[in-house]
């Protein structure tokens, strides 16, 4: 069961520009990068929930900035770790490569899109 409850979070930006956050798709490659870079199973603890909670309660950019602040694997490393994490990563070959094949797969080039003609 997918615990996002919205595929994708319309909101304007700073600058007036009406946007769209792939909030599923960042879920979708932040849980890869634990199970296929980090090699650990996904547990539901409380940072997980935290993660999820975020995402599915998304108000306005500044959210969505916040959320896009953190790279994926500073979320990966803090849900296994159950805490935000003080750890550092690198994109190391093995990153890059599983950050490309996801990006291709999905056709994604953003987790955010631009758009003046979404709907509000």
């Amino acid at each position: 069961m997918n615990p996002i409850k919205n595929s994708q979070f319309t909101f304007i930006d700073d600058d007036g520009t009406k946007k769209i956050f792939l909030r599923e798709k960042y879920f979708e490659f932040v849980s890869l990068l634990i199970t296929d870079y980090y090699k650990k199973e996904i547990i539901e603890n409380d940072f997980y929930n935290y993660f999820v909670n975020l995402l599915n309660n998304l108000e306005d950019y500044h959210g969505v900035y916040f959320v896009e602040h953190y790279m994926p694997p500073y979320w990966a490393l803090s849900i296994i770790e159950n805490d935000n994490t003080k750890n550092s990563f690198n994109y190391d070959e093995r990153m890059k490569e599983i950050s490309t094949n996801f990006r291709r797969q999905n056709n994604l080039g953003s987790f955010i899109i631009g758009n003046d003609n979404i709907p509000l």
